[in-house]
């Protein structure tokens, strides 16, 4: 019998256990059914999927209703709880919990992550994404290869990508939460609400799904000392009727250059006191 131990594996080790080299081979149902958890669609109600474990083995139902690509990661989703998380309570996830949930560091959050490593793993998944635009065209490219959701797409984009970036999520006008590039300063926080002449602002406002990249003058979203001088590249995209995500790409990144310097410079001033000292 299969300990405990044996069942729970990362995602990164059930990939190699399943020689899987190819987007193609990225199979929910025959991974899930490689970790003992068999999944099943039917309608439901309030939720995008559930997972209910007895002993060694799991039922994971994902919402028919919902489109392919959701119900994809809404089955990784649940299948990270059940690797993650076995032993609690059954798990039955709204799209608000899928969606809203990435850096609280909860259950959810861990789940998600597990969905992402495993249908969006970085080894396929950056050389596809190196040097390619930070943009809705470029996540909307990568999500079909993948057949992933766009939001899950759109931070790993921002994780994997060649270029300085950031991803935000707002619902019901407010910022749930952020992810940026490593290397992005942290005095680059995006606006708690965002603005009314920023392409998310504006594709909330006009009740559109969908907007093309556009230039935004970097003080439209950033609270920082000379933001009016620089720009970045925004695109968004809504994810139901009160959420959206935007997509922040520095094209020209003479920003972050000159916040880096910066930051260099009252370094060394501090240094230059202490030494003083």
């Amino acid at each position: 019998m299969k300990t405990s131990e044996g069942l729970v594996r990362t995602p990164e080790q059930l990939l190699d256990e399943l020689g899987i080299i190819d987007p193609a081979q990225l199979n929910i149902e025959a991974i899930a059914f490689h970790c003992d958890a068999l999944i099943t669609y039917e309608p439901l109600s309030g939720c995008e999927a559930n997972i209910i474990g007895n002993g060694d083995k799991a039922i994971i139902t994902v919402n028919s209703s919902s489109i392919p690509a959701r119900q994809r990661f809404s089955a990784g989703h649940e299948l990270g709880h059940w690797m993650r998380d076995r032993g609690q309570a059954a798990f039955g996830c709204t799209s608000k919990q899928i969606e809203g949930e990435w850096t609280a560091g909860n259950a959810e959050s861990r789940a998600n992550q597990f969905a992402s490593d495993l249908l969006l793993p970085s080894k396929l998944f950056g050389p596809l994404a190196k040097g390619r635009p930070v943009t809705l065209d470029t996540v909307r490219d990568l999500a079909t290869t993948f057949r992933m959701s766009l939001t899950a797409t759109a931070i790993k984009l921002v994780r994997c990508g060649s270029y300085p970036s950031m991803v935000v999520y707002y619902e019901e006008g407010k910022r749930k939460w952020f992810i940026s590039t490593e290397g992005v300063p942290k005095r680059l926080f995006p606006a708690d609400r965002p603005n009314e002449s920023s392409v998310i602002g504006m594709l909330l406002s006009r009740g559109t799904s969908q907007s093309a990249p556009d230039d935004i003058r970097a003080d439209k979203w950033f609270n920082v000392y000379g933001a009016e001088r620089y720009y970045v590249r925004e695109s968004a995209f809504r994810v139901a009727d009160d959420s959206a995500v935007t997509l922040i790409w520095w094209e020209d990144e003479k920003q972050i250059i000159d916040l880096e310097e910066e930051e260099e410079r009252r370094f060394a001033r501090r240094s230059d006191w202490r030494r003083e000292d």
